[in-house]
């Protein structure tokens, strides 16, 4: 089991502008705003922890807050969750306290952590968004990506990433299409039932779901998780 107060607390050091947006089994789950210095800001969406056996992406998520990112709040303004499933990160579980999977449940109203999610980016609109999970059969990475306008970059992503670790070079198992090799286009079949699809359909232009191998070491992973997204805003900017 881990603890979400020791979570909590380490948010709480970096001292940054949050508001909590629900709370699930005694346990908030915060959004952070991190403001641009532009006056015409590219609003962007990070997520972390809709699977609570997948800790990699809460802790991509904790070193991205703490890291100096002035040069990119130049250009971008961030929201940022942490940790969308606390019952299941504490409890190594992928499902939520009622043994329901968060990622399949945004087309519905009954389950807590989506409703809390899907009010609190109900009035916005992102360029992208990007959510990190990974994969416990999965030998390397690889991505979905979705989009609305524009091109896919995926490919180019994993060119440069791939020094980080090797492209998983089996299917991903999703019956998706795959634009490269690692590279599977978000399939219109799932609707929005997972939380990325949503965000696409609803509340964003482009969407990335990282997959990181949970075989690799924690740092590799948040490594992975990380320069996927600075690859990815370096096409924004």
């Amino acid at each position: 089991m881990r603890d979400y107060a020791v979570l909590l607390k380490r948010l709480h050091e970096l001292n940054l502008p949050y508001n909590i947006i629900g709370e699930v089994t005694n346990c908030p789950i915060y959004l952070y705003h991190l403001e641009s210095l532009s006056s015409n800001p590219i609003y962007i969406l990070i997520t972390g922890g809709v699977h609570g056996d997948e800790p990699a992406g809460v802790e991509a998520v904790l070193k991205f807050l703490a890291r100096d990112n002035t040069e990119l709040l130049e250009h971008f303004s961030f929201n940022i969750i942490p940790c969308i499933n606390p019952y299941g990160y504490v409890h190594d579980k992928r499902e939520n306290s009622k043994n329901v999977d968060i990622n399949r449940s945004f087309e519905k109203e009954d389950v807590l952590e989506a409703v809390i999610v899907k009010e609190a980016v109900r009035d916005k609109q992102y360029t992208l968004a990007i959510d990190f999970h990974e994969d416990y059969d999965a030998k390397g990475f690889y991505l979905y990506e979705g989009i609305r306008d524009g091109g896919f970059i995926g490919p180019e992503i994993t060119e440069v990433v791939q020094t980080i670790g090797p492209i998983d070079t089996d299917d991903s198992g999703e019956d998706t299409e795959a634009i490269a090799q690692g590279v599977y286009k978000v399939n219109s079949k799932w609707g929005m039932q997972g939380l990325a699809p949503y965000l696409l359909h609803k509340h964003s232009k482009h969407v990335i779901i990282t997959e990181t191998p949970t075989e690799w070491k924690l740092d590799q992973r948040i490594a992975l998780h990380l320069g996927v997204l600075d690859t990815a805003l370096t096409y924004f900017k």
